[in-house]
C-alpha cells in the first residue's frame, strides 16, 4: 500500500508550483545577468501557453495575436533596441499552423481546407521553383540567402495558407475592419505625437543613425509613426484612406460609418504628414480600379469626378503650394524636375548595365556594390534599388521580375472576376472591392517604395487577398442567414 501511494503521480498543484518556482529561478537568474530579453521570454511564456490552450479551440485568436504583433513589430524592436525579433511571428506561424490541425481533428468540417487551394497559394509555388532555379545563379554567393529564403520559401507560403483557413467567414470580415481601424487609430496617435510632442529618445536614436538624412528635410518633417519609415508609412495611410473611403461609402450602420470616415480621414491626413510623393499613387490607383470593377453608375461617376479633381489640383494648379506637405506631394506630379527621381533613375541605369552581363541577376539578396567618393576616401556601397519591384528586378533578373509581375497580375484578374460576377450581396461585394483597390494600389506603389512587403502592409495585403478570394464561400453565408431569417 506504502509502494502505491509513493508511485502516486504528483496533484496539478504541486506541477504549477514547481513550475513557478523554477520560473522564478530563472527570471531571477536572468535579471541578475542583465538578461532581459531571456526574462521576457520567460514572462511571456505563461501568457503564450494560455493563449495556444484557448487557440486550439479558436485558432484565430492566435492569429488575431499574430496580427497584432505583426503590425506593432517594427516598434517593438525601436523600443527594445533588439533586431531579429521577427522570429517571434515564425514561432506564433507554427502555433497557428499546429492550433488548427489541433482543431480541425476535433471538429471535422469546422476548418474548410478546400480554400487553402487558391490562386494565391497555387501560383506561389510557380514562385518558390523559380527562387530554387535561383541557385543555378553563379552569382547566387550571399552569405544571408537563408535568412531570405525562410521568408520566401517558409514564412509566406505558411501565411498565405493560414490566411486563406481562417479569414473565411462574414463575422471574421467585418472583425477584421474594426480591428485594422484600431490599429490605424493608435498609429495615428502615435503621428500627433510625434508633430506636437517631437520625438521619443528611441526614435530621435533612429534618426541619428542617418535617417535624419530622408526625414528632417527643408521641405518638411517626414513622419513615420510606428512604421520603419516615412516611406513604409505613408503607403501604409494611402491605403487605408481608399479602403476605408470606398466602405465608408457603402455601409448602412450609422456608428461604423462614422468610424470608417474617421479611420479614413487619418489616412489620408497621415499620408500627407508622411511626405511620401509616391503614396499618393496609392489611393489614386485604387480609386481608377473601382471605376473600372464598380457597376454602381453614381460611385463610378462620383469616383471619377473625385479622382479627375485631384489630379488636377496636384498637377495643373499651384493651390497650396504655401504648405510644406501639399508641395512636396504636387512634386511627385513632376517627376523630372525632382532630385531624388532623377536619382532612382540613375540607379537603375546602373542596374540595367550591371544585367546585361547577368541576366540571371544578383542572386537572392544580392546587392551591386560601386565605388564613391565619401569624406576624401574611396568606399564600396551597395546600389540602392529605391523600390521592391527593382529590387526583384536586380536580384533575378528581366524573367524574375517578369514572373513576379504575372503572378500578381493573374491573382489581380481573379479578384476582379470573383468580385464582379460571382458575388450576389451587395455590401459584401462593395467591401470586397475596397479590399482589392487598396493591393492594387499598393502593388502600383511597389515600383517607387518598398511598402508592399514590410510590416504591416505585406499582411494587410494577404489578408485583402484571401478575403477576396474566400468571397464566394463568405457570400454563400450570408445568403443562407438571410434565407433562414426570411423564414
Amino acid at each position: 500500500m506504502a509502494y502505491s501511494i509513493q508511485q502516486q503521480e504528483l496533484p496539478p498543484k504541486a506541477i504549477i508550483y514547481i513550475f513557478f518556482a523554477l520560473g522564478l529561478a530563472a527570471l531571477t537568474y536572468a535579471i541578475i545577468l542583465q538578461k532581459l530579453l531571456i526574462a521576457a521570454i520567460i514572462i511571456a511564456l505563461p501568457f503564450a501557453s494560455i493563449i495556444f490552450v484557448y487557440g486550439i479551440q479558436s485558432p484565430r485568436l492566435i492569429f488575431l495575436v499574430y496580427v497584432t504583433v505583426d503590425y506593432y513589430l517594427t516598434a517593438i524592436m525601436r523600443y527594445s533596441r533588439k533586431e531579429g525579433l521577427s522570429v517571434i511571428l515564425d514561432v506564433l506561424l507554427v502555433s497557428l499552423i499546429l492550433a488548427i490541425l489541433l482543431y480541425a481533428a476535433r471538429k471535422n468540417k469546422s476548418i474548410h481546407f478546400p480554400n487553402a487551394v487558391n490562386i494565391l497559394t497555387v501560383s506561389y509555388i510557380v514562385w518558390i521553383l523559380f527562387v530554387f532555379i535561383q541557385f543555378l545563379n553563379p552569382r547566387n554567393n550571399n552569405p544571408d540567402i537563408i535568412m531570405v529564403l525562410r521568408g520566401w520559401v517558409l514564412s509566406m507560403p505558411m501565411l498565405y495558407i493560414v490566411a486563406s483557413l481562417l479569414l473565411d467567414k462574414p463575422k471574421t470580415l467585418r472583425n477584421a475592419l474594426i480591428v485594422l481601424g484600431i490599429f490605424t487609430a493608435t498609429a495615428f496617435i502615435k503621428l500627433l505625437i510625434q508633430k506636437y510632442w517631437w520625438f521619443d529618445a528611441a526614435e530621435t536614436e533612429w534618426l541619428r543613425t542617418g535617417s535624419w538624412q530622408t526625414h528632417l528635410l527643408k521641405s518638411g518633417i517626414r513622419y513615420f509613426s510606428i512604421f520603419s519609415d516615412a516611406g513604409n508609412f505613408g503607403s501604409h495611410m494611402g491605403m487605408i484612406a481608399i479602403v476605408y473611403s470606398i466602405i465608408s461609402f457603402n455601409t448602412s450602420n450609422r456608428i461604423l460609418r462614422i468610424f470608417y470616415i474617421s479611420i479614413a480621414v487619418m489616412g489620408i491626413l497621415g499620408l500627407f504628414m508622411s511626405g511620401t510623393r509616391g503614396a499618393i499613387v496609392v489611393p489614386m490607383g485604387g480609386l481608377v480600379l473601382y471605376c473600372l470593377i464598380s457597376k454602381n453608375f453614381k460611385l463610378i461617376s462620383i469616383s471619377a469626378c473625385v479622382g479627375v479633381s485631384l489630379f488636377a489640383f496636384f498637377a495643373f494648379t499651384n493651390i497650396g503650394d504655401n504648405n510644406a506637405l501639399i508641395r512636396r506631394m504636387r512634386s511627385a506630379f513632376k517627376p523630372t524636375e525632382d532630385a531624388s527621381f532623377n536619382v532612382r533613375i540613375e540607379n537603375q541605369k546602373r542596374i540595367a548595365i550591371f544585367l546585361e552581363s547577368y541576366p540571371l541577376g544578383t542572386g537572392i539578396g544580392g546587392r551591386i556594390m560601386r565605388e564613391v567618393k565619401e569624406n576624401g576616401k574611396i568606399v564600396e556601397k551597395a546600389t540602392p534599388p529605391d523600390s521592391f519591384y527593382v529590387d526583384i528586378w536586380m536580384q533575378t533578373g528581366f524573367w524574375g521580375l517578369s514572373l513576379y509581375i504575372a503572378i500578381n497580375v493573374i491573382i489581380l484578374l481573379r479578384c476582379c472576376y470573383i468580385i464582379m460576377f460571382c458575388i450576389k450581396n451587395e455590401k459584401l461585394k462593395n467591401i470586397l472591392a475596397a479590399l482589392l483597390c487598396g493591393v492594387f494600389g499598393m502593388w502600383l506603389n511597389g515600383y517607387v517604395g518598398r511598402g508592399m512587403t514590410m510590416h504591416p502592409s505585406g499582411l494587410v495585403i494577404i489578408c485583402s487577398i484571401a478575403f477576396i478570394l474566400n468571397g464566394v464561400y463568405i457570400d454563400k453565408q450570408i445568403n443562407k442567414k438571410s434565407l433562414v431569417n426570411n423564414k
